[in-house]
């Protein structure tokens, strides 16, 4: 029943999604995942998949996440966080690990396309197991619909 039920989430999840988003930064490289509105003009719902040769020597690093983003009324601004979790390093100043909580502070880049939307975000990160420590990630992205 139990894999019936993670079978049905994986494949309704993205009929529900509000729009698709590519981004290149942090946590590992290049990432790509959905966003979900949860509250109408109020609270979204992102998870993603990340893949990249952030690694020691150009390994490929693997992982994903999912963050809580509230908009700011009014602006093009929003806040959130989440967590990640990878196969290797993340890509951060100051520190490094594979497994962590992150902030999301970001905003909408306007440049008046009809369905495509660009954005800029910084990521301050905390990481947990054998390396914990702070860093800070940023990432541009581009979202489709709406």
């Amino acid at each position: 029943m139990k894999k019936l039920l993670v079978l049905l989430v994986l494949l309704l999840t993205p009929a529900f999604a509000q729009s698709l988003q590519g981004s290149i930064g942090g946590p590992f490289g290049l990432s790509a995942g959905i966003r979900l509105g949860l509250v109408p003009l109020l609270l979204d719902g992102r998870l993603y998949a990340s893949g990249g040769p952030v690694g020691t020597g150009g390994a490929l690093v693997f992982g994903g996440g999912a963050d809580l983003l509230a908009k700011i009324p009014l602006t093009d601004l929003y806040a959130g966080g989440g967590v990640f979790f990878g196969n290797g390093n993340s890509l951060s100043m100051l520190g490094s690990g594979n497994l962590g909580l992150r902030g999301v502070v970001g905003t909408w880049l306007n440049l008046g396309l009809p369905g495509i939307g660009f954005f800029i975000e910084a990521h301050p990160m905390v990481f947990f197991g054998s390396s914990t420590g702070f860093g800070l990630s940023g990432s541009f992205g581009v979202n489709i619909g709406f």
